[in-house]
């Protein structure tokens, strides 16, 4: 992977974007609270990714429900590529890009990219409003729930959201986006196909014994 060009990536991205602040997560595994109103600002500069951070497995492992109750893993979409989209009603810039994912979700999972939408909110509260916004915004891909634990880990000490992550079939986080700009699709669109050209890499050959 060139690190370079991944980092080349981030500046553009992290020029100028709107985010809405989302509160720490709590100590407990619940889901955090949304502040009162979301509040949208300008981003000076997003920080710089880590193309080889992994997510741990206690996260992949971690069961989460879906917006019907059901359970899943993010293990489920290990082995393959897929995006991760940190979330929540509330956010006006997480509006702004949901319809942008949707039709990269489209044009992509033919190609067998999947797509997380996980909402930071409650689900014992505002399910019936993730609900009607999912139905509104025809989310077709998973959306469920980060819990505390989830969030906390995918989210990785900066709170911002929308937060969208790129996924490596072994679980490297190839980009990391955070906030929204127009920018973000095309550049959105560039790291899938990195991470689909890296998949499709041969292994290296194993050490030959001495």
């Amino acid at each position: 992977m060139n690190r370079l060009l991944l980092l080349a990536l981030a500046a553009c991205c992290g020029a100028a974007h709107a985010y809405a602040q989302a509160p720490p997560p709590a100590a407990t595994p619940d889901p955090p609270k949304p502040p009162a109103a979301a509040r949208n600002a300008t981003a000076p500069t997003a920080p710089k990714p880590t193309p080889f951070q992994s997510i741990a497995d206690e996260t992949f492992n971690a069961e989460l429900k879906d917006v019907d109750g059901a359970g899943f893993f993010l293990s489920n979409y290990r082995g393959r590529v897929f995006v991760i989209n940190v979330w929540a009603t509330w956010c006006g810039p997480c509006r702004t890009e949901i319809p942008e994912l949707n039709r990269i979700y489209r044009d992509y999972s033919s190609r067998g990219v999947e797509f997380v939408g996980l909402s930071t909110e409650d689900p014992k509260v505002d399910a019936e409003r993730v609900r009607d916004f999912v139905s509104q915004f025809e989310m077709k891909y998973k959306v469920g729930y980060a819990d505390g634990a989830t969030a906390r880990a995918l989210l990785a000490g900066n709170y911002s959201i929308p937060q969208t992550l790129v996924v490596a079939p072994d679980g490297h986080i190839v980009v990391r986006f955070r906030g929204y700009s127009q920018r973000l699709p095309t550049l959105l669109r560039a790291a899938i196909e990195k991470a689909l050209r890296h998949s499709d890499e041969p292994s290296p050959p194993a050490p030959a014994d001495p």
